[in-house]
């Protein structure tokens, strides 16, 4: 799976936070109404219908600034940056005045939640490296000794590491998330939004790493919360992410269903980043389902947004390939040209928004944590409270166990590095990859094996001579090959044939057809600049995978390296 790929702006919509509207004033009929009905009106509104959810919170901030009141005047900031963002709109602005306020000043939670709602509106902007050192500034200014606070910063690291594709260490912290939150249910500190957007961050991260009957899951006690509890915040992008899910089940029309739900709610709350990877998904049902034109006119609509907001997602990269071939075959050259610019010019901006991000996080946010993790010790050993000893001492060694997991994960990625330059150069040096018939792991045999060899045998030749034509066409290539179904294209017996691939490469089936594909790979990426620019996914489907996981394994099994590593090198070298 590529990106849900999405859903960075609503990742954590519960975490984030100008001037009001130039002469806005509060309408007579809401001048008497009580504080506690606007906030309500603007909850109600929020993520439903954001224009109006705009509107209440220019009515806190209006409020806040007659009466002086700090409370109000700071949510006033927060809940406009925050529509602003979720609208594609410029909620810096708002945060930037939020920080002058608060700036140098103690007051509950501030300055350090102005600096991550900061960071959060770069993190939406794909400025990966500006939101991390907005969340820099706010570790400095957190508040000692903070629960809340320590497990919020652990769900931004999982959603830039979601935003490197690091799935896979993206998800215990989404799951840690999501266990904090459940865990404050039923007591005076339980928070139901917050807990209910823990439940679509693990259902998202779940379907990124392709897990999408357990994301689905999610999806279902997430759609029960809202319900229940009259919180629809989320609720669109629960139906979204069902939507989004179905479509990788290749359930169609359920997908359908789901996304075009989606679509109506998306488009009044003006979610155009979002919308645009709907549209892209409602593009590939279409296709996918052998309506063309349609499929083409979802697709252009999901670039011209895209295009419009300057927000590009790598999971929609295929659309434009899919939008050039259909001009191409309909002799449309002036389209076909158009599409390849506005592709070369989408994989820029996203390579521009993801590079060095994995080594900034690790440079700059670990440590950072690290050091406030010390601050926090040192004060708490002064205190002779027993329980925020222990606290105190349990986060420590919660942080020496993910500062390992960091260290071990920053030798994979060395120890990587330099498989693929030892790939590269055995490359170089024999000019040529090493062939399909002599895979990486050549068997051997002595000359009394040979004498016994079934291969000597006069049946066999035949066989042999298919084997041959199979490696010489490629036809390793094609999905769903399977011992079964190459015997019977052969005309033989499976164990014949499993007996002989034995015999002749010294290696079992899965094997065999594996090292042929990852031999084939290995030499087309290094003559082929354009391949480089496919995902994994694509890549693994071009060579016959059924997946982009079983790709990746055969590739650093039989490599020691990861597709993704040697593609970098390679891009480096040239």
């Amino acid at each position: 799976m590529k990106r849900i790929h999405f859903i960075l702006i609503f990742l954590c919509p519960f975490l984030l936070f100008s001037q009001s509207k130039k002469g806005f004033k509060i309408p007579d009929s809401l001048k008497n109404k009580s504080t506690q009905y606007i906030y309500n009106a603007y909850h109600d509104a929020y993520q439903i219908d954001n224009e109006q959810a705009e509107f209440y919170a220019n009515v806190i901030l209006s409020k806040g600034k007659k009466d002086n009141n700090k409370d109000l005047l700071y949510d006033g900031y927060y809940k406009i940056a925050r529509i602003k963002n979720l609208k594609g709109e410029n909620g810096h602005p708002y945060a930037d005045s939020l920080i002058a306020l608060v700036k140098n000043k103690t007051y509950k939670n501030y300055p350090s939640n102005a600096y991550i709602i900061k960071g959060i509106l770069y993190n939406n902007e794909g400025k990966y490296k500006d939101a991390l050192d907005q969340y820099s500034i706010a570790l400095k200014y957190s508040p000692k000794d903070d629960q809340e606070f320590f497990y919020r910063i652990k769900l931004l690291i999982g959603i830039l590491k979601t935003a490197t594709e690091e799935y896979k260490e993206a998800l215990p912290l989404f799951k840690e998330y999501y266990d904090y939150q459940k865990a404050k249910i039923g007591t005076r500190n339980e928070d139901r939004g917050a807990y209910i957007g823990s439940i679509f961050s693990l259902a998202n991260i779940y379907a990124k790493c392709e897990l999408y009957e357990k994301s689905n899951e999610l999806v279902a006690l997430g759609i029960k919360e809202c319900k229940k509890h009259k919180i629809y915040s989320n609720y669109n992008y629960f139906i979204m992410l069902k939507g989004i899910n179905y479509y990788y089940l290749k359930n169609l029309p359920l997908s359908l269903r789901y996304l075009q739900s989606a679509e109506r709610l998306l488009r009044k709350n003006k979610d155009h980043s979002n919308l645009s990877i709907l549209y892209y998904f409602i593009g590939k049902v279409k296709y996918e389902s052998h309506q063309e034109d349609e499929a083409i006119r979802y697709l252009i609509q999901s670039d011209s947004i895209s295009y419009a907001i300057q927000d590009y997602s790598p999971v929609c990269r295929d659309g434009y390939e899919i939008i050039i071939d259909y001009y191409k075959k309909k002799g449309d050259v002036k389209k076909q040209l158009k599409y390849i610019d506005q592709l070369i010019y989408a994989d820029s901006a996203i390579a521009k928004t993801q590079k060095n991000l994995s080594k900034e996080i690790f440079k700059k946010y670990d440590t950072a944590l690290l050091i406030k993790e010390k601050e926090g010790l040192i004060k708490t050993l002064n205190n002779r409270n027993s329980i925020y000893i222990w606290f105190i001492l349990f986060l420590i060694i919660c942080s020496g166990l993910f500062i390992y997991i960091i260290f071990e994960n920053r030798k994979k990625i060395k120890r990587y590095e330099k498989h693929a330059k030892d790939l590269l150069e055995k490359i170089d040096h024999r000019k040529i990859i090493i062939t399909e018939n002599e895979p990486f792991n050549t068997h051997k045999q002595d000359d009394e094996e040979n004498k016994n060899s079934i291969t000597s045998h006069p049946k066999f030749q035949t066989l042999i001579h298919k084997i041959e034509v199979f490696e010489k066409n490629q036809d390793f290539l094609r999905k769903n090959i399977t011992l079964d179904s190459l015997s019977k294209e052969f005309d033989t017996n499976r164990d014949y044939l499993s007996k002989l691939i034995n015999e002749l490469k010294g290696k079992n089936f899965t094997q065999y057809l594996n090292e042929l594909r990852i031999n084939y790979i290995v030499s087309e990426l290094k003559t082929n600049e354009k391949m480089r620019k496919y995902t994994i996914a694509a890549i693994s489907e071009e060579i016959g995978f059924n997946n982009s996981e079983t790709f990746t394994n055969a590739f650093k099994k039989i490599t020691g390296t990861l597709p993704s590593y040697y593609i970098k090198l390679l891009n480096e070298e040239n």
